[in-house]
């Protein structure tokens, strides 16, 4: 009996640590951030059609992660890039970006 009396004390004490204690309780606790890695998460995914050959779907799974710019991200960390050259790639991709609209707002006329 004492050693029955003794083990469920034992279970007692120890299950008191795993309750958990109310919200207004517990310390505050600072955000997640995600790191790096998992921010620029990209997810390609494209529709199969019905009787599609295989090499017309990944053809058109190769434009849709070429559109979404993921293996120019991968390209661009896999070395290190300072700020100042971050600036420099920054303003010519700006500047490619408008002399493609103003080709494509030219082609719509």
């Amino acid at each position: 009996m004492p050693r029955l009396l003794s083990l469920l004390m034992l279970v007692l004490s120890s299950a008191s640590a795993l309750v958990i204690t109310p919200l207004a309780a517990r310390a505050p606790v600072a955000p997640r951030v995600s790191s790096p890695q998992m921010r620029d998460v990209v997810r390609v995914q494209i529709e199969l059609e019905q009787g599609e050959p295989l090499e017309k779907a990944l053809r058109r799974f190769r434009k849709a992660s070429n559109i979404s710019g993921h293996l120019r991200l991968l390209r661009n960390r896999k070395t290190f890039e300072s700020a100042h050259d971050k600036k420099i790639r920054k303003t010519k991709e700006g500047a490619m970006r408008l002399a493609r609209a103003r080709r494509s707002a030219r082609n719509k006329f």
